[in-house]
């Protein structure tokens, strides 16, 4: 197999391990966040050759920490606009939402589809320009 290999996702430093064939000759890579050490994923991402399970690997790693990324964007923006305000984030087939409690809302939710999140080239500078429009728009306190 090859050498652990390191990869820079989003100024996120992750090390792929891989490992197999497997008994059902397939090839499994673990994938750790360096500067936590955590996993990335609760299960090995799986694929039928090396080549295979690093581009899924790939695939997870763009996906999972671009979704952060917007969640630390919407939370940097609401604590700045929103101060004391609490993020929900969900999430459906085809897009992120967030909305806002703890005194303060959105009146209409926030919504990013999630192959913009998801895809590698994303502007995320351009990205957070519009959840501060969105805010700007939509946020509103409310008394309690």
């Amino acid at each position: 197999m090859p050498d652990p290999e390191v990869i820079t996702v989003y100024g996120r430093r992750l090390r792929i391990v891989i490992n197999g064939p497997d008994s059902s000759r397939r090839y499994n890579a673990v994938v750790t966040v360096l500067d936590s050490g955590r996993l990335l994923t609760r299960s090995p991402v799986r694929g039928r050759s090396p080549a295979d399970v690093r581009d899924r690997a790939l695939e997870v790693m763009y996906t999972l920490l671009g979704i952060e990324r917007l969640h630390e964007q919407i939370t940097a923006v609401a604590r700045e606009m929103a101060p004391g305000a609490i993020v929900e984030i969900t999430e459906d087939a085809q897009a992120i939402h967030a909305d806002l409690s703890g005194g303060w809302e959105l009146t209409a939710p926030l919504a990013v589809a999630r192959d913009l999140v998801t895809d590698p080239g994303t502007d995320f500078a351009a990205l957070r320009a519009q959840i501060e429009g969105h805010f700007h728009t939509h946020l509103r306190r409310f008394e309690q």
